[in-house]
């Protein structure tokens, strides 16, 4: 395997193990992600919970993308996943700037780093 493709591999799974760190408290309803998502009420008029689920469902769902896309290497599914990945971040940064008193620097700087990776991406998959 070429060392491009191993990087490129790894970056994928990295993405995706992250997307599943995220997921699965939210889904759980872990107590720490509970008042997280009670913090955005001002911003979202959804229930806590109902945005606290759909919010895990779809960072699963990217997670699940980033695994197939990593397994088939379909620039189609990179593309999906990618910018998927690309939206949910970019939300992520609107909440944590605009919903939350102060914002958790460690979930900027991952949003960040990984929208930073999504526009890489998503340049490298369009020429494809």
């Amino acid at each position: 395997m070429e060392k491009s493709t191993k990087i490129n591999k790894i970056l994928n799974l990295v993405a995706a193990g992250l997307m599943l760190f995220f997921a699965i408290p939210k889904l759980i309803g872990a107590e720490k992600s509970r008042v997280g998502f009670d913090q955005f009420k001002s911003l979202v008029p959804l229930d806590a919970d109902v945005f606290r689920i759909f919010t895990g469902s779809v960072e699963l769902l990217i997670a699940i993308l980033l695994i197939i896309y990593t397994i088939k290497n379909k620039a189609s599914l990179g593309k999906i996943a990618y910018f998927f990945l690309l939206s949910t971040m970019v939300g992520g940064l609107i909440m944590e700037f605009f919903a939350r008193p102060e914002p958790a620097m460690m979930l900027v700087v991952i949003a960040i780093a990984l929208s930073v990776l999504s526009l890489y991406k998503l340049k490298i998959l369009i020429k494809k």
